[in-house]
């Protein structure tokens, strides 16, 4: 896995529209617009909040009070399409923009914008950027594919400056966008497409999708390794979250045969590590009583991956079984085809034996009608 740092050439600064689908949850929704509208924001960005046609009105009562304030763009939907064309919708807001998508149950500090798109354009190829998170899969820090929660005595913007010091200029490439918060350039989009909104309904999967369809096409996936954005997790769709995402793994099975192999030797590399440790190293460094948090972490991590070890070792182990239950089904169906075999032989050599006869009595009969006593008795035959 190569990594990589540097500075964004000398080029326009593309327009950038934040895009927050709202549905569910006043408190988490508040929580990220209000940090949002705190957070250092470039000239160039827009917020851009669309209301779902939100079932609680207190959702949409906050929205549209965020009317009153000249740096919002509301958007209000007149029927629920769910957040995966919710996004599409944002993604027409400015088609000239490049995209921030943020879910509406994470909280953004210091100049977030500006780092992500300088990732983004430090690489021609970059298509998207995602940045680390307390809940973020494959982003997740400080436990490695963990649903974490902020370290203790941390606040978002902390982290986010422990990250900025840390990994400051750098990123590395991973195998999709994770959509807590996905930077989508342009050029990107144009080429790639909208999310499928008819394989992923209300959502969880068509960001991967959208990764793996833009990276058929030559784009890359990046993860700025100096941002970190806290996300809250299912804030709209708790109870489903699970059902959602099972099925999720399932459509991306049939249409991307390759991703979960993909992602497993992402996992098994991970190359993330030492931006992550680079992190805490900083937190030790400034906040020495951290100590033993870091080490609690440190065990998580170590019994995640044993975990995954195990199971990958059960999921071995079943395969095999299942590779010998079909050998066995294979020898059977192979002994079946043989004696079948054999009795087709046998039956092919009584056909032609049949046909031996056949053309024996055959030659019979007509030798005996073209003798003379057979002519002679004919008269006989008639009465």
């Amino acid at each position: 896995m190569q990594y990589m740092n540097g500075n964004r050439g000398n080029i326009d600064t593309p327009r950038v529209a934040v895009i927050v689908p709202v549905y569910r949850d006043l408190r988490a929704t508040r929580n990220c617009i209000e940090s949002l509208m705190a957070s250092n924001l470039p000239e160039h960005a827009t917020i851009v909040i669309i209301d779902d046609n939100s079932p609680e009105s207190a959702v949409s009562a906050y929205c549209q009070e965020l009317t009153t304030r000249s740096s919002i763009q509301l958007i209000v939907n007149s029927e629920n399409l769910g957040f995966v064309g919710t996004s599409n919708k944002g993604f027409k807001f400015d088609t000239e923009a490049d995209i921030i998508l943020l879910n509406s149950d994470t909280v953004v500090a210091n100049d977030w914008v500006q780092r992500l798109q300088g990732c983004a354009y430090r690489d021609d190829n970059i298509g998207t950027v995602t940045p680390f998170s307390n809940n973020g899969t494959i982003c997740s820090y400080p436990v490695f594919l963990a649903s974490n929660r902020l370290p203790k005595q941390w606040s978002t913007g902390e982290i986010d400056r422990a990250f900025q010091a840390g990994n400051a200029g750098t990123h590395c490439e991973i195998p999709t966008a994770v959509g807590f918060c996905m930077y989508i350039k342009r050029d990107c989009l144009n080429m790639t497409g909208d999310f499928d909104e008819e394989s992923f309904g209300q959502g969880y999967g068509e960001e991967c999708d959208f990764s793996l369809r833009a990276s058929a096409k030559g784009w890359k996936h990046a993860i700025a390794a100096d941002v970190f954005v806290y996300h809250e997790g299912a804030a709209s769709f708790a109870s489903e979250s699970t059902d959602r995402k099972r099925r999720a793994d399932i459509i991306m099975s049939r249409l991307h045969p390759h991703y979960q192999a993909l992602i497993g030797d992402f996992i098994a590399e991970d190359p993330l590590y030492f931006f992550r440790k680079n992190v805490d190293a900083i937190r030790l460094s400034e906040k020495p009583s951290d100590a033993n948090a870091l080490l609690e972490e440190h065990f998580r991590y170590t019994k995640i991956i044993l975990e995954r070890v195990q199971n990958e070792q059960e999921q071995r182990q079943q395969l095999e079984k299942l590779l010998d239950n079909v050998r066995e089904q294979f020898t059977e169906t192979d002994n079946a085809l043989r004696r079948a075999q054999a009795v087709v032989s046998a039956l092919n050599s009584d056909l032609k034996q049949f046909k031996e006869l056949d053309a024996q009595l055959r030659d019979t009969i007509q030798g005996m009608e073209q003798s003379r006593s057979w002519r002679y008795t004919a008269w006989l035959r008639r009465k």
